[in-house]
């Protein structure tokens, strides 16, 4: 009889041991979800920054290796292939603008600049980018600028390739100009023997 006694007290004080155990397990158990619970909730907060049109546009930037920075008129300002880039991003668009401005430049009074135009006007059908050209009455000047408006969002494949594509396409552009007004102004020789170079094409 007392050996049964013994027993039972044996097995309530056991029960209460593994009991306590159990209760400080998953005490543990708690205290780990609620800290993943944490991190993940930061992750997700940090991922949404990230995520964000205008940060999305720097960190593909540096990816790439260029070293973005912010001018004073808001717009990210950076380097690629020794060409000075500007984009136009805002965290409430999924839609940003790419300037190349002012790649070229020549006088108004140039003999060539219909030419140049002329050259402008039939470039826009091979690229992604648009070329197009501004006067400045100042200084009477024109100048010639290449301009991108494409999406930038997480769930584009390889962020960084596709930047690339577009800016490659601006060099695209240049060429391109080059070879078309080249072919105007070679025509035109073939009439008037006096030929006029325009700065920045050599």
């Amino acid at each position: 009889m007392e050996g049964w006694i013994v027993l039972g007290i044996i097995l309530i004080v056991a029960a209460y041991f593994f009991g306590r155990i159990g209760y400080s397990f998953n005490d543990e158990d708690q205290e780990h979800s609620d800290y993943t619970k944490m991190n993940e909730a930061v992750d997700v907060a940090i991922d949404a920054e990230d995520n964000k049109t205008r940060n999305l546009v720097v960190k593909t930037l540096k990816e790439i290796g260029c070293q973005p920075e912010v001018d004073d008129k808001d717009r990210i300002r950076f380097k690629y292939q020794g060409e000075i880039f500007f984009i136009d991003a805002d965290n409430n668009y999924q839609f940003v603008t790419l300037w190349d401005a002012w790649w070229l430049c020549i006088d108004c009074d140039n003999a060539n600049v219909e030419h140049l135009k002329k050259a402008i006007n039939s470039n826009n059908i091979n690229t992604i980018v648009s070329t197009f050209y501004t006067i400045d009455e100042d200084s009477k000047q024109m100048g010639v600028h290449c301009k991108a408006i494409f999406m930038l969002t997480p769930s584009i494949v390889n962020k960084e390739n596709y930047l690339k594509v577009i800016l490659n396409d601006c060099f695209k552009a240049h060429d391109l100009l080059r070879e078309r007004f080249i072919r105007l102004d070679f025509k035109q020789e073939k009439h008037e023997h006096r030929r006029v170079v325009v700065k920045g094409f050599n």
